[in-house]
């Protein structure tokens, strides 16, 4: 990925469109039973772009205090899952791949929160896994 690379997306109704103009710094599938509720599905991925590249260039979405440490995001008119934002990763805007308009340009690089996991769920990739957070950022989600 390109630095000089553009990715745009949205939601679903078209009101909340966003635009990063710097490739993603990670790319995670999350387990957990939050992104379950908030996407409706078993799993949500997620691209982490840096918070200096990245724009709303049409409405921002409305965000929902999900736990202690994060925000999440959604379309107020259509409903569709957005973002997320944590307060320890405030150099970063992390965006639901599913709402990228080319979600082809992105990676993923792990697996996290599998202590979690649908059982019926499994995703056969060789990407590392990790029952809680991943090593590669860090993370308050076990904070009381």
């Amino acid at each position: 990925m390109a630095e000089a690379e553009l990715f745009e997306g949205g939601c679903l109704c078209g009101a909340v469109r966003y635009r990063a103009k710097a490739g993603p710094l990670r790319g995670v599938i999350c387990h957990c039973s939050l992104c379950r509720r908030h996407s409706g599905a078993p799993v949500l991925a997620f691209v982490h772009f840096p918070a200096a590249t990245f724009a709303w260039v049409k409405l921002e979405p409305n965000w929902y205090r999900s736990s202690r440490h994060a925000e999440r995001a959604f379309c107020a008119a259509c409903g569709s899952t957005v973002a997320m934002r944590e307060e320890i990763l405030r150099d970063r805007v992390q965006i639901c791949v599913g709402s990228l308009d080319d979600p082809h340009k992105v990676r993923i690089d792990d697996h996290v929160w599998t202590a979690e996991r649908v059982a019926w769920f499994e995703i056969k990739d060789g990407l590392p896994r990790f029952p809680r957070s991943s090593s590669a950022v860090p993370s308050k989600a076990l904070d009381p």
